[in-house]
């Protein structure tokens, strides 16, 4: 009769010794995309969070914003640029993936994933057109753990997008691990 009480204390309390041996770590950074045929790279930000069980093994899940706006300017009489233009291009990212510790200081991890770049553009007099694509992306990177709760990131993520064009995002990341 006392054996199931006991039990399950034990239960419990295993239980949330392996939540209290759980990491879970924090990242927000700077993002890079290049895309193939793009008049420039498109800049952004990163955001990854880590969640590390009592194993080796754990996952990561992963969003990525980047952005470039380029104006054109038409030259007036009177020497005057007024704006004649504009093309915004957008890329953005969710990833989630397992992640591996190949010791204290060093893990790697592997993502897939969704990617959706856009492009619109406003000629002043024209319409205003907008080109969007969605894809499947994939991804890798190396966490490094310079203290028990500091770590650098860094990471790379593939996707095509209007058959052609090639998206190649870099990220380098800063996050706090508890």
């Amino acid at each position: 009769m006392r054996t199931i009480p006991i039990l399950t204390t034990a239960a419990l309390l295993s239980l949330s010794f392996a939540v209290q041996a759980a990491d879970h770590t924090i990242m927000a950074g700077y993002a890079a995309t290049d895309i193939k045929n793009a008049k420039d790279k498109l800049h952004g930000l990163t955001v990854k969070y880590r969640y590390e069980g009592a194993s080796r093994i754990g996952l990561l899940a992963s969003a990525s914003v980047t952005t470039n706006e380029d104006k054109e300017y038409t030259l007036q009489p009177g020497i005057k640029f007024v704006e004649s233009g504009k093309t915004t291009s957008i890329y953005s990212s969710l990833h989630l993936g397992p992640t591996y510790r190949f010791n204290d200081f060093v893990s790697g991890y592997a993502t897939l994933g969704y990617a959706e770049y856009s492009v619109e553009r406003k000629g002043y007099g024209l319409p205003k057109s907008t080109r969007e694509d969605e894809s499947f992306a994939i991804g890798a990177g190396v966490d490094f753990n310079l203290t028990r709760s500091l770590v650098i990131n860094t990471g790379v993520e593939l996707s095509e997008h209007f058959s052609d064009a090639k998206a190649t995002s870099y990220s380098l990341s800063l996050g706090y691990r508890f």
